[in-house]
């Protein structure tokens, strides 16, 4: 996907979501923009490019704890062969 397909589906979840974080429901705290997020991550079958896998989030904290999470499931996985 090209940077501004990117951009253009930003734009949309944000009017979408009020410019809200769906993990927290905050808006942007102290001006940082928030991020464009699979809520499903991609390599867990979440589709890359549908409106309803996408969200905005804040980088910390809620981008990075639900990151870690990922990580260990995506470690656990890898320990059971799959």
């Amino acid at each position: 996907m090209s940077s501004s397909q990117w951009r253009a589906l930003k734009k949309r979840i944000s009017r979408r979501d009020n410019a809200c974080c769906y993990v927290c429901g905050e808006e942007s705290m102290d001006g940082e923009p928030l991020q464009l997020d699979h809520k499903v991550p991609i390599a867990e079958g979440g589709s890359p490019r549908d409106p309803e896998n996408l969200g905005l989030i804040h980088a910390e904290p809620c981008h990075a704890e639900k990151s870690a999470a990922e990580a260990l499931r995506g470690n656990e996985r890898r320990r059971r062969g799959g």
